[in-house]
């Protein structure tokens, strides 16, 4: 299906098209702000699903981060602004539902000794003593940074309390009696679980009222191709809806498609010396149907620096009769992560087709049954929990060193990301992958200032610009209320 209320492929137009192959959360945001910025530029996304932002970005368990997932300071403070420009880029554009109606304000669980994991035993990767020194100055780092940030403040709460290290008796009813013997401490964050169902919703109508953007879905892009010209290159994009096959020229092109940027990097001369790699992860939907007084057993809860497993709650309904029903994100490191392929080849038969959910409702919840089981020896809400729903989904494991990826291996590259998932590739060529949902406003923002370069370097553009941008300015200002 097409969105568009510019010229179709092969049509006329004077505006010059910048296409994004991927309709996830990263093409998304950076198409908004593409086209805020640029109102005179035809942008196009690609999506090979029936819906933007219906893919991976609809599975994300939502479990933002002001860092404390981290043991590298420089991680975990870049966590912590991209979770708040996050937050308030959509606070900016008028999204009702940012957080999810649960339970929020995170419970960190740091472990000191070995835990039971089905049926191994999984150490710490690292020791308390090594992570509490870090949350202190994710801590600092707020306070610094927010202490006067009104919207911080209206979201998180006041800088100085994003987090605090918990008594025993305060945490002990959120865990089981066999993994409390192990805990070295345990601290509350202000962190809260996105609503991340509500969030893409949002995104998906407001985009389509967006004036220059056009949005092909069920599009699947086969080929890209770099074209040189006279005024510099220009990249053909194959594509097929299933029942012919499409051409578009664009001046410029952002991968955003996570599953295949190695392989058009591949197809364009740009491909990595190590591809990146993508990850089958498979999420477990939970519910627990409780009386209203156990309802603050549950909150976000991570179990830190070895079993790493988590609970995200996604929204409680109160029933009637006083009962609450909670439904949560589960998952379990040793059984999440399903298997790992490099991105610049075609996926594995049994990856695609498990990501394409050609898979039985049996054989999903066989593979999802050890997540909660598991993350029953840790969580004492889920004692009574009920698998209602398998989804699965890729995530973007950075560098693609293949030696240093294991969670459970101090030097992975898990714990110490400085990569966002942007990049430069010249010629008016990006990659926007966005390796956390937080990213996408970053990523977006370093697009908007590349392009702006690339423009810079291109008069015949920059005159174009100039032309067009006193028509625009009404529209650049009534800009945020498109979706009313």
């Amino acid at each position: 299906m097409r969105y568009s209320r510019f010229a179709g492929p092969n049509e006329a137009s004077d505006s010059p098209v910048f296409a994004i192959i991927g309709g996830g959360i990263a093409g998304s945001v950076q198409a908004i702000h593409l086209a805020e910025k640029y109102p005179w530029i035809n942008i196009h996304i690609f999506e090979k699903n029936k819906e933007i932002l219906s893919g991976t970005s609809s599975m994300n368990p939502g479990r933002p981060t002001f860092g404390f997932h981290y043991r590298h300071l420089e991680t975990a403070t870049f966590c912590q602004d991209n979770t708040v420009k996050f937050t308030k880029f959509l606070d900016s554009i008028g999204c009702p539902n940012i957080f999810a109606k649960a339970p929020q304000r995170g419970i960190y669980v740091l472990m000191k000794d070995a835990a039971q994991v089905l049926d191994s035993s999984v150490k710490p990767v690292f020791r308390p003593d090594e992570i509490e020194p870090i949350f202190e100055k994710i801590r600092d780092h707020a306070i610094e940074n927010y202490s006067f940030d009104e919207d911080f403040k209206k979201h998180f709460g006041p800088a100085d309390q994003i987090c605090r290290r918990l008594e025993k008796d305060e945490y002990k009813h959120f865990i089981t009696p066999e993994l409390f013997e192990g805990v070295g401490s345990c601290y509350e964050t202000a962190e809260k679980t996105f609503d991340t169902a509500g969030v893409c919703l949002f995104l998906r109508n407001y985009i389509k009222r967006v004036k220059n953007i056009t949005i092909s879905t069920e599009s699947n892009v086969t080929r890209v191709v770099r074209i040189q010209q006279p005024n510099g290159s220009s990249y053909q994009i194959n594509w097929t809806d299933g029942t012919k096959d499409c051409v578009e020229t664009a001046k410029f092109l952002t991968l955003a498609c996570w599953e295949r940027v190695g392989q058009f990097r591949k197809q364009l001369g740009k491909a990595e010396h190590q591809p990146t790699y993508n990850r089958l992860k498979m999420l477990a939907i939970v519910e627990m149907d409780i009386p209203a007084s156990r309802l603050d057993t549950i909150r976000p809860i991570f179990v830190a620096s070895g079993p790493f497993s988590m609970i995200s709650p996604q929204k409680c309904i109160e029933k009637p009769n006083g009962r609450i029903v909670c439904r949560c994100a589960c998952t379990l490191a040793v059984r999440t992560n399903v298997m790992t392929a490099p991105d610049d080849r075609p996926l594995p038969a049994q990856y695609d087709k498990i990501l394409q959910g050609r898979i039985s409702a049996e054989a999903k919840r066989k593979m999802a049954m050890p997540i909660l089981e598991g993350a029953r020896q840790f969580f004492a809400c889920l004692s009574d929990a009920k698998l209602v729903d398998v989804r699965f989904g890729t995530v973007r494991v950075p560098f693609g060193g293949g030696n240093a990826v294991d969670l459970h291996d101090p030097a992975s590259e898990h714990h110490s990301r400085d990569y966002p998932g942007c990049s430069n590739l010249g010629e008016g060529l990006f990659v926007n992958e966005a390796m956390k949902m937080i990213y996408s406003v970053y990523n977006a923002e370093m697009m908007v200032d590349w392009l702006r370069a690339e423009l810079n370097g291109n008069r015949v553009l920059e005159a174009k610009e100039t032309e067009k941008v006193v028509q625009n300015v009404y529209y650049n200002r009534k800009y945020v209320h498109a979706t009313e």
